[in-house]
């Protein structure tokens, strides 16, 4: 008997095929890393140019929000404060106190914890912002890009 496909699985990798995805490719907002499921990898491009790698868990996606950290794409782990976008948006998604004891999960109305954690009510607050399970991975990276237009990224060493 063969195993049936997790939803979640088939719903990422459908949606990582998509125009809108494959648009922000294109366009450098973005690329895609990998995807061992349920970690997807992504690289998203700031004001100056440089990435932000982000690891993000899309088990349970579309109905579960992605929930993604900062991630270090050459050395395969976390981010430290030091290589952390800078900027105007970054000290409210990045270095608020909540991030931070978070994972540096960005404070953002489109993540996992945001909205299970400490802000159910923000999906009726900010429905054009926040996380519903009709959106799909190009409406949290087209989040994540906007606030990283106004941020830079420090040079990070392995």
């Amino acid at each position: 008997m063969t195993e049936a496909a997790d939803p979640a699985r088939v719903a990422i990798e459908e949606d990582l095929q998509s125009a809108s995805v494959l648009d922000g490719v294109e366009n450098g907002r973005w690329r895609v890393v990998s995807l061992v499921f349920p970690v997807l990898i992504v690289a998203v491009i700031a004001r100056d140019g440089r990435e932000l790698g982000m690891r993000v868990d899309v088990s349970g996606y579309p109905t579960a929000a992605p929930a993604g950290i900062p991630w270090h794409l050459a050395a395969g782990r976390p981010l430290v404060v030091a290589e952390l976008p800078t900027g105007p948006a970054a000290h409210i998604v990045f270095h608020s106190q909540w991030s931070q004891l978070n994972g540096w999960t960005p404070y953002m109305a489109t993540e996992r914890l945001i909205i299970q954690k400490d802000h159910p009510e923000w999906a009726t607050v900010h429905p054009g912002r926040a996380w519903n399970p009709t959106r799909t991975i190009a409406f949290y990276l087209t989040e994540l890009h906007k606030e990283l237009r106004s941020c830079t990224i420090p040079a990070v060493s392995a």
